[in-house]
Parts: C-alpha cells; structure tokens; sequence
C-alpha cells in the first residue's frame, strides 16, 4: 500500500470510524517505524492531513487511524 492509497482510505472514513495499521506497514509508510519520532511526527502529520487522529497500541503492534464523533 502506498501513502496516497492510503490517504485514500482515511478520506474515506465517516465520524466514528477508522482503520488500523500493523506495525510493518506502517514502518513501510513512515520509515524507520516505530518508535522512532521523525516517524511519529510524519505519521501524525499525516493523519491530521486527512481528518484523523491516532492510537498507538505499541502492545498490540497496530496503528490506529480514527476520524472523531
């Protein structure tokens, strides 16, 4: 997946939903991964970019990208 094709998804998403991301893709999207905080910044960056904020459950190794109620 590709950060536009993702983008795409995150624009997709209507309030109270949202998508998640295991830790492998989104070291692909924001390289290094985590828990490296150029990474982060992108990540958040990006999120905020289309509408969405984000959870990180480093215990489960996803990434959740949510659009707010």
């Amino acid at each position: 997946m590709t950060l536009d094709e993702f983008g795409r998804i995150l624009g997709g998403l209507e309030p109270g939903q949202g998508a998640f991301m295991r830790h492998s893709s989104y070291e692909m999207l924001f390289p290094p991964g985590e828990p490296d905080q150029g990474a982060r910044e992108r990540a958040y960056k990006f999120a905020r970019e289309h509408g969405c904020k984000i959870d990180n459950s480093s215990e489960q190794k996803f990434i959740w990208f949510y659009r707010e109620n």
